[in-house]
């Protein structure tokens, strides 16, 4: 049986509050730094965990993974573009520099299976949970 996330109603209500107290500091909703990249974890029932990072311009040379326990760090770098002057810009909603995303994802990882590619702006990470982490189903005998 699949472990469910521990998900409180209240934790929502902080995000509504915390999105709402952004807006009125800064006139937008751009991602605050613990929020960028956006990413997308889905799990399969053998144990796979796939995390999908969507970080459109940042340079492969600049980004570097770290899977400590159950926790995955992702850092990188997204650079201006070149001749480009900030007084242009009327509106500019894709952050700018280095960013650094931190997620706990509730099982202990095996680091030796780790694996990623990057392509058209997408990191995706597969990731194995180690052997003893993995659901197994118990036969009930009578």
């Amino acid at each position: 049986m699949a472990r469910q996330p521990n998900w409180s109603p209240w934790q929502e209500v902080r995000r509504l509050q915390r999105d709402l107290e952004h807006l009125f500091e800064r006139g937008n909703l751009a991602p605050r730094e613990s929020e960028y990249p956006p990413v997308n974890v889905t799990h399969t029932p053998d144990g796979l965990i796939f995390v999908e990072v969507m970080c459109p311009g940042a340079d492969k040379g600049t980004l570097e993974l770290t899977v400590a326990g159950d926790t995955l760090t992702i850092k990188g770098e997204r650079k201006p573009e070149e001749g480009v002057a900030d007084t242009r810009y009327r509106r500019r909603q894709r952050p700018m520099g280095p960013f650094t995303r931190t997620m706990r994802l509730g099982d202990r990882i095996d680091t030796d299976a780790v694996q990623a590619t990057y392509a058209h702006g997408i990191l995706l990470v597969q990731l194995a949970r180690v052997p003893e982490a993995t659901p197994k189903r118990i036969a009930i005998r009578s």
